[in-house]
């Protein structure tokens, strides 16, 4: 029921834009597979900001856009978004161009599904989707690690925390400290402007803001941090997933970065590490 729901609520994204629906769904009703796993509306870092593409699968590293009329007008922006996404994925990404009718649209599709299969197939190691081993932490401590590449989104914060050698039952704290790696705290931050604090991640996502809204508590916080030797930050971010339930997303290994740190800017954290060591 759960995988039923994530394909039915992944599908309805593009049910107002009628010809990537089309698309999307039919390549998804064609492929009939589900051992592979898809993304709709994936986020991309550029150079220059983020993309969305319309259809992704993880496993493979491929991405499909959809092209419609009004693309025929900025086909060399495509190119650059286009060679922007190959260079900061390493995926292949294909195009399907609906311009030119239901017939040729089809053509294109078949293509693309055979070229989805084919990946599949010469896959050196291939894993089945599997919905309960992705929120299972113990699939991570078995791994050893856990890599900004496995695209890992938790539904509850604790089971984030049990990566690393917690026996959480449940969890609803901002953070909580690593029982095995010293001055390293377990964070999940709101990366947005909220209520009690105006956080934010750079476009790279290497660099994260952390600024308290509350005046009084800014130079308290800073300070308490500055004095330090060491401070790490394990991030599991708190956002929004494709199917608009809550998840912990992980974003990497972060530093304080002290020089960049003050009272106006707040506690400024440095990325270190795409990868983090698990613990049993």
């Amino acid at each position: 029921m759960e995988k039923l729901n994530y394909i039915s609520r992944q599908l309805s994204r593009a049910e107002h834009k009628k010809f990537e629906h089309y698309v999307i769904s039919r390549i998804w009703n064609l492929i009939n597979d589900l051992s592979i796993k898809f993304v709709t509306q994936q986020y991309v870092i550029r150079p220059n900001g983020r993309a969305l593409t319309d259809m992704y699968f993880p496993q493979l590293g491929i991405h499909i856009e959809v092209d419609e009329v009004f693309h025929l007008n900025q086909i060399e922006q495509d190119k650059l978004r286009q060679l922007d996404i190959v260079n900061a994925t390493n995926h292949s990404v294909f195009r399907i161009d609906t311009s030119r009718g239901i017939i040729e649209t089809n053509n294109q599709i078949d293509n693309v599904i055979e070229l989805i299969k084919k990946a599949k197939n010469n896959a050196v190691k291939f894993k089945n989707w599997d919905v309960e081993i992705e929120q299972n932490p113990e699939t991570y401590i078995n791994r050893g690690s856990i890599n900004i590449q496995d695209d890992v989104a938790f539904k509850k914060s604790y089971l984030a925390a049990n990566c690393f050698g917690h026996k959480y039952k449940g969890f609803q704290k901002g953070g909580t400290n690593h029982p095995f790696e010293p001055n390293t705290l377990i964070w999940f931050p709101k990366l947005y402007k909220n209520s009690e604090w105006n956080n934010s991640i750079s476009d790279d996502e290497k660099i994260i803001t952390e600024l308290s809204e509350d005046a009084n508590f800014v130079r308290e916080h800073v300070d308490n941090n500055l004095q330090k030797v060491e401070n790490f930050r394990i991030v599991f971010a708190r956002v929004r997933s494709p199917l608009g339930d809550v998840m912990y997303r992980f974003k990497g290994k972060f530093e304080l970065d002290k020089l960049a740190t003050n009272y106006n800017a707040g506690l400024i954290w440095k990325k270190i590490s795409d990868s983090v060591k698990t613990y049993k």
